[in-house]
């Protein structure tokens, strides 16, 4: 209560507005407004299995589900670049909140299973110049979600990048392919028997990283079932 009471206060001599239309937001509202959150442009079931064709033709086949929010187009692309370049951490928490912790409500269709949120990982030189990992803020945001819907989710850190890599913004889906080959290492934590592990991107495109990062933690937590989840996807 006092905590609401102080950021009540504070609005009134620092009043917060929408990070998409400016307009002044209440008290419940954080980063974007109900109507932006409302309006994105939301991915549908067609375009999806664009991504899902990679999957699909790769090693790995205990992967459940590829699934992504967001067409990255328009407002969602400055999301995506405020959240990567613009250190706006609490936009991160809102569109995780939002936009991932539905899609893992749904995939987990009224199971009580353990839930195990991690993100795609950055290299130190990146995570330095950045200041935090961009996907780790749409994970943690996603755990507030769930965990208000009354899940038992946790976020815990499974995944190392262990080598920088060239962008791969010019690369062709062969070698996106070929580029994250030995990026990815597994950290060992505690993930109880059976859990559902989600690993969270911020944008895909052909996806290539995020299934090289499930192969790894598949090695390491054989037992567990894996989603893959994005913010946004380029189609």
């Amino acid at each position: 209560m006092f905590h609401k009471g102080l950021s009540f206060l504070t609005r009134v001599v620092f009043p917060q507005r929408c990070f998409q239309c400016n307009v002044l937001l209440s008290i419940t509202e954080q980063s974007l407004c109900q109507f932006c959150l409302c309006s994105a442009p939301r991915i549908d079931s067609t375009a999806a299995m664009g991504t899902m064709l990679l999957a699909s033709t790769l090693p790995t086949t205990r992967l459940t589900s590829f699934r992504s929010a967001l067409y990255f187009t328009g407002a969602v692309q400055i999301y995506c670049y405020s959240l990567k370049y613009g250190s706006n951490y609490p936009l991160g928490m809102v569109l995780g909140k939002h936009f991932l912790t539905p899609l893992i409500l749904t995939t987990l269709s009224g199971q009580t299973r353990t839930v195990v949120v991690t993100a795609m990982p950055v290299h130190l030189r990146r995570l330095l110049q950045r200041g935090y990992n961009q996907s780790e803020a749409l994970a943690r945001g996603a755990i507030q979600g769930l965990l208000k819907a009354g899940m038992n989710a946790r976020y815990e850190d499974l995944l190392q990048k262990t080598s920088h890599r060239k962008s791969q913004i010019n690369f062709d889906p062969y070698h996106r392919w070929r580029n994250t080959k030995g990026a990815f290492s597994a950290k060992k934590k505690r993930v109880p028997e059976g859990a559902l592990i989600f690993i969270i991107d911020d944008t895909v495109t052909t996806g290539s990283s995020l299934v090289r990062a499930a192969e790894v933690v598949l090695q390491a937590y054989p037992n567990a079932e894996v989603h893959l989840l994005a913010l946004a996807q380029e189609i």
